[in-house]
Parts: C-alpha cells; structure tokens; sequence
C-alpha cells in the first residue's frame, strides 16, 4: 500500500508531494491532456511526467475520470475511456478512477440501465488493455428534496446491481469510507463485503455536526449535517480502517482527497501534512 493524494498534475505537485513524504499521486486525466476528444501526441506527454516522477521518486497510483460518463453519447465515452487507457499504459499506470455516472431528473432503473449500455464496452476494453475501472462511491446529491444524485455507486445495495449488470473484473471501487459515514453506513463491514472490489481507496474524513442534525433531521438540512475532513479530524477510526485494507489483502494507493474546509486555502499544506501524520505510521510502520 503507498500513501499519497489526489490532486491536479504539475511539477510543483509531485515535488511538494516528494518534500511532504508521499510516495505517490492520484491525479485528473485533465491535468494531464488537455483536452480528450482530440489528445495530443500522448508519448510526449507520457515521457514528459514520467522523467518528473521518477527524478522526485513519486509514483501515480490512478489517473481519475470525475465527469458523468452516462450523459454523452455512448460511443463519445467510450472513446474518452480510450484515449485515458492509452495515457495510462504509457505511464504504467493500472487503475482509473471514476464516477459511475447517473440520469439525474430519471427514475434510478433508468439510469442503470444506461450504465450496462455505457459500461459494458468500457469493461470489455478495459480487461482487454489489463486496466481497471474503479467508482467512488460519492452520492453526488445536490439541492433540496427531491435530490438527484448524478452518481449511481453510492450504496452497497446499488453496488451489487451494477455489478450483476456489468459482470467484469475490470470494473470495481474507489472506496471512500467518508461518503458511508454520513448516510450510516458501516463502512468496515462494507469494505470486507467489497474485498475483491476493491481497486483504490481515498483517505477522507467525516465530521457529523449533531446540532445541525438534532434540530433539522438528514432530511432537512442534508448536507449541512456533515462536513468533509482530513483524516483523524472525525469520526473515522483510521487505524481500524487501514487494518482491514491489510486483511482484505489491499495493496493499492490509499489517497487523500483534501476537502476540509478548516484547511482551506493558505492552510491546504497543512492539512496534508495533518493527515500524513495520521496515516503514515499505519501505512508504513518504522520496523
């Protein structure tokens, strides 16, 4: 298992994430190509970061896929897909995270059944080209009741369907136990349910505001309810939580995703480095 962080690709980054004492990076596809419907010479680009990396000995554990891939034109993201599998096999690089997608203003059988449509070519190319396909779990709800979540892979439950619709081993999680926490989910019992589902993971906290939620309710004030933080700084048992990485047998990139807002801004280092002190002993334990 490596620690490391998401973030956008730049020299700064990997040199600011080699000075902090990461050892690798989670970053965005668009960071890397400008643009993926008409990629430029990717071998270039591909060289390029691979000389940055390794004179800074930081490696990329994912390249991330963030968008809704179920509201294009299914060939149009199949191609997207291509060209991010092309990038990556030019960087060694075995696991793109990703949304699942949803039809947010459709009922949820609608929008699964636009995922098998959508997913189904991507997993075949995938398991062809030896990569994996692996979704966050965010439930990406927005606004007031009714919400419309433009990710389908937020619960175990939907989980399983998704997975019975598109039986593939390229296809698996970006596990972030943060997005479970809020919703009451038990996120231990989830990921050894998941434990050869597994193909990434983000180290991102949860703090529940009770006097928020005991005067409104989940229902009513939503995500005024909780607030995102760097890992150790909620209600996250961390060392738990890499245990049962360890005994599910993870060995992938366990990634900071930095949305605490008491670390914002000129602060956003300093929760870095917050949450490196937190989990750097449990992922690399001085012998």
């Amino acid at each position: 298992m490596k620690l490391g962080y998401l973030c956008s690709y730049t020299e700064a980054e990997v040199q600011r994430a080699a000075r902090l004492g990461f050892q690798c990076l989670e970053t965005h596809a668009t960071s890397l190509v400008p643009s993926l419907d008409s990629p430029p010479d990717l071998k270039n680009i591909a060289s390029r970061i691979s000389d940055t990396l390794f004179a800074n000995r930081i490696t990329l554990s994912a390249i991330s896929s963030y968008g809704n891939p179920l509201v294009d034109e299914p060939a149009k993201t199949l191609k997207r897909y291509s060209v991010i599998f092309d990038l990556a096999q030019l960087l060694g690089v075995s696991v793109i995270t990703s949304m699942a997608g949803n039809l947010p203003d459709r009922p949820l059988k609608e929008g699964m059944a636009r995922f098998t449509e959508v997913f189904t070519p991507i997993a075949k190319q995938a398991a062809d080209r030896g990569m994996r396909v692996a979704f966050e779990n965010w439930p990406g709800m927005g606004g007031d009741i009714p919400w419309h979540s433009v990710n389908l892979a937020w619960s175990p439950r939907n989980w399983h369907e998704m997975f019975e619709r598109v039986n593939s081993p390229a296809l698996g999680l970006e596990f972030d136990p943060s997005h479970l926490v809020w919703q009451g989910i038990d996120h231990i019992q989830a990921l050894k349910e998941f434990k050869t589902k597994i193909y990434h993971s983000h180290a991102k906290d949860t703090e529940i505001l009770t006097h928020n939620l005991q005067r409104e309710g989940i229902l009513g004030i939503h995500h005024n309810c909780w607030r995102y933080r760097i890992p150790g700084y909620g209600r996250i048992n961390w060392a738990e939580y890499v245990a049962a990485l360890i005994e599910i047998g993870y060995d992938g990139g366990l990634a900071i995703e930095h949305e605490d807002p008491v670390f914002a801004g000129d602060r956003f280092e300093e929760g870095l480095v917050r949450g490196f002190r937190v989990l750097n002993p449990l992922v690399n334990p001085v012998s």
